[in-house]
């Protein structure tokens, strides 16, 4: 879900956690954590405060009030309170410092690209302990949610909440450049195909709205395929290289160079809180964007307050080069850190589960646009009910379903950042300063090796 480049990224964070983890993990690696101390919360003195800190905003913060109250008041063992944090890196740099200074969450909600420098720095209950002491199930989950999180054969944090990129649409818009309102595009060369009966018949000015956000790359690349990192996506041994640089890429990044110079998607930069492509469905000026679908609960909040009311949003899995592929798992997973008292550690557990209990998830996908991990969630009446009125609510769901190889899996890195800032400068290179497909995926594949290097130079 950046304006530093991939070196400097690197030696902030190789600095910082050199200095507190005291050694060093790699993906493969079991180590990191001294058990799961369940007992500790029946002798600790009640009811236990912790502090969770997270990242939701507008309907998704009010759902997680919401279940935040219902917990606490459920029982007399935990009171958690809620810390906001501005955004996943503002909340991964903070706990980085935390590491120096003490101040750490109990829980933490981070995003899915921190999972090695997490694992680095040695500060963090390996969740696969708990598991097997509190006998947790975690066959009920989608597979893909669990072992993206399973580095070394161990489960290291729990996903919540999950979301991927989603193609939006206007239906109406759709339907005034007599497309078929129903059958959104399913691959690039439809969404070109699509874009320019749009143009041409005045529907919107654009076809799709680009944001030059740099983890969508990543999601193309997974449907087509393409590992992003070598080694298995960083899974078999740490990651020492990207993957960028290829007949995959190539194609990919023609593609997206190709709709906006011919004036078929209108580019909205890659300014950090940018959402000019969201706005420009309501304005009028394009049919279609993409977006993670976490954003659709705040986006229903806004057209349900009657501030664009000629838009009628759908949504469908993202296009990718070919029809079917997977998505990786995107956005947020909870972890436990291992540096606060025992007694914390195993009410952030307790709370942790009460997340993740299918009637929890029914209702956070209901009320957001994430997905729900547990499949036995979408059971419930309230998110059938929901997902037969708004059917775009289930569309992630299904994509993180669909069948996908290795590179559905997701990638393990070290400074993921890194990779993010190279290929979002390659790709405004690209969009902005006239620079070549070939010469911009070059200097993002350098860009991201070096900063992969560095990194890894550093940890040791």
């Amino acid at each position: 879900m950046r304006a530093r480049t991939p070196l400097a990224v690197a030696a902030v964070l190789a600095v910082a956690l050199a200095a507190c983890s005291g050694g060093t993990e790699s993906s493969s690696s079991t180590s990191g954590s001294k058990g799961c101390p369940l007992a500790a919360l029946d002798r600790a003195k009640q009811p236990v405060q912790i502090r969770f800190w997270h990242v939701q905003t507008r309907a998704n913060l009010d759902e997680l009030r919401r279940q935040t109250d219902a917990f606490n008041a459920s029982q007399s063992k935990v009171h958690v309170k809620l810390v906001d944090q501005t955004g996943y890196k503002e909340a991964l740099q903070k706990y980085k410092a935390g590491l120096s200074n003490g101040d750490l969450p109990d829980l933490g909600q981070f995003e899915e690209t921190a999972v090695q420098t997490l694992l680095d720095s040695k500060s963090t209950v390996t969740l696969q302990d708990c598991v097997d002491q509190d006998h947790y199930k975690t066959s009920d989950y989608i597979p893909r949610t669990i072992s993206y999180y399973t580095v070394g054969g161990a489960l290291r944090a729990l996903p919540w909440p999950v979301s991927n990129p989603i193609l939006m649409y206007d239906k109406k818009k759709f339907e005034r450049a007599g497309l078929n309102p129903d059958r959104a595009p399913r691959t690039l060369d439809e969404v070109r195909e699509m874009s320019r009966k749009i143009v041409a018949s005045g529907a919107a000015k654009y076809g799709i709205a680009l944001r030059t956000q740099d983890y969508f790359n990543e999601f193309l690349y997974a449907k087509a395929g393409q590992q992003y990192v070598n080694h298995d996506g960083g899974r078999n041994g740490r990651a020492t290289k990207a993957e960028l640089d290829n007949p995959t890429g190539k194609r990919i990044w023609t593609w997206w160079k190709d709709m906006v110079t011919s004036g078929l998607a209108l580019a909205t930069g890659s300014t950090e809180g940018n959402f000019d492509n969201l706005l420009s469905i309501g304005t009028g000026d394009a049919a279609m964007t993409i977006d993670a679908s976490g954003a659709l609960g705040p986006i229903l909040q806004v057209l349900n307050s009657g501030q664009y009311p000629g838009v009628d949003l759908s949504a469908a899995p993202l296009p990718s080069l070919k029809p079917g592929g997977g998505v990786p798992v995107g956005d947020g997973s909870l972890w436990i850190s291992n540096r606060v008292a025992p007694a914390k550690q195993a009410a952030a557990w307790q709370f942790a589960k009460f997340l993740e209990e299918p009637k929890q998830q029914a209702a956070l996908a209901a009320a957001t646009g994430y997905v729900p991990v547990r499949q036995s969630a979408v059971h419930f009446p309230d998110l059938q009910a929901f997902w037969a009125k708004q059917p775009a609510f289930r569309v992630p769901y299904d994509q993180l379903l669909a069948p996908g190889g290795p590179a559905a899996d997701g990638s393990v890195i070290g400074n993921y950042q890194g990779v993010r800032d190279a290929v979002r400068d390659g790709l405004t290179a690209m969009l902005t300063e006239g620079t070549s497909v070939d010469d911009a995926l070059a200097e993002a594949q350098r860009n991201a090796d070096a900063a992969i290097q560095s990194y890894n130079d550093r940890i040791g």
